[in-house]
């Protein structure tokens, strides 16, 4: 496993005030399994990580986990998680910023017949849109965990 998929689990349990023996018992597995997963010996199945994430009120490991463990995660956007309500509205403000004008140039390159993926002018209007939605994607995981 790689490196990179060690200890996100245990910080995430920590981070919930779970014990290791707490968090084995809700996951229905043992202890040693449990920290053969956080010390990145084994693999974690999506079902234990999903179950994680719901018992550490954590659905950004779920994120992370496909993101950096999984083949499909190259199809997912980088996350700049919120850190602060500000960080939040800030995003909100800046992904509005960035779309309005965005929009505009999609409409313009449609509106010509031109609409070409090989394009330049598409090009850059979709890597735009990629980031915006990331910045959405990251708003919206950030409030659930308020909600939770």
């Amino acid at each position: 496993m790689s490196k990179d998929c060690e200890n996100h689990y245990k910080l995430c349990r920590e981070t919930a005030r779970i014990t290791q023996e707490q968090a084995a018992e809700l996951l229905h597995i043992s202890p040693r399994t449990l920290s053969d997963y956080e010390n990145g010996h084994t693999k974690v199945p999506d079902d234990i990580v999903s179950a994680m994430a719901d018992h550490y009120n954590s659905p950004l490991l779920a994120w992370w986990h496909l993101k950096h463990c999984s083949i499909l995660g190259k199809f997912l956007p980088d996350l700049q998680m919120p850190q602060t309500h500000g960080d939040m509205a800030f995003q909100l403000w800046m992904a509005q910023n960035d779309l309005v004008p965005t929009v505009k140039d999609v409409m313009e390159i449609v509106g010509s017949g031109l609409c070409n993926e090989t394009s330049k002018g598409f090009k850059d209007a979709m890597a735009k849109i990629k980031h915006v939605h990331a910045m959405l994607l990251s708003t919206t995981i950030y409030s659930d965990q308020l909600a939770a």
